[in-house]
C-alpha cells in the first residue's frame, strides 16, 4: 500500500495552470494521435480564421507569443505540410501563412477536439459558472500582463 502525501502548502497558481494546461494538450495529442503533429493545433484554427490574411508577426500578436517561437511554431507546421509562407507584395520583409489542404482537411477534426475536451474539462459547471471562470482568467492574464510591463 502506497502511503499518502498530503501537502500542506499551497501549490502556487502558475502550477495549477501548467498542470490544467499539460493535461488538456495530453488529451488533444491522445485524440488526434493519428495525424503527424503534436503541438500547435491552435495556431492552425487561427491562420484558418484569418483566410491567408495573417502574417507571422500578426500570429505572434494573437498568440501572445514573441516572433522566435512564432517562427519555430511555422517551420514546424511547414516542415509537417500544414503552411506555407507566402512574401507579401506591400511588403517584401512579411509573409502571409496559408494553409495547406492537408491543413484544411485536418481541421475539421481539431475543432472537434477542442470542443469535446472543452465539454470534458468543464463537465459539471453551469454556463454562468463557466462565464465566471472565463472572466476571472482574463482579469489574471491583465494583471500578470500589467506587472510584467512594469518590470
Amino acid at each position: 500500500m502506497t502511503p499518502t502525501l498530503l501537502s500542506k502548502v499551497e501549490p502556487p497558481l502558475g502550477r495549477m495552470f501548467s498542470f490544467l494546461g499539460k493535461g488538456y494538450l495530453q488529451l488533444l495529442r491522445t485524440k488526434l494521435n493519428h495525424l503527424d503533429i503534436d503541438r500547435n493545433y491552435y495556431a492552425l484554427v487561427l491562420i484558418e480564421s484569418f483566410e491567408g490574411e495573417v502574417t507571422q508577426q500578426e500570429l505572434a500578436l494573437l498568440l501572445d507569443s514573441d516572433k522566435v517561437s512564432i517562427v519555430r511554431v511555422i517551420d514546424y507546421l511547414s516542415e509537417k505540410g500544414y503552411v506555407t509562407r507566402t512574401r507579401n507584395t506591400d511588403d517584401r520583409r512579411k509573409y502571409s501563412l496559408i494553409l495547406t489542404e492537408k491543413a484544411k482537411k485536418a481541421l475539421p477534426e481539431i475543432r472537434k477536439c477542442f470542443a469535446e475536451i472543452n465539454e470534458i474539462a468543464l463537465k459539471g459547471l453551469r454556463n454562468s459558472q463557466i462565464s465566471e471562470l472565463t472572466d476571472v482568467i482574463k482579469i489574471i492574464k491583465n494583471n500578470i500582463t500589467e506587472n510584467i510591463q512594469t518590470l
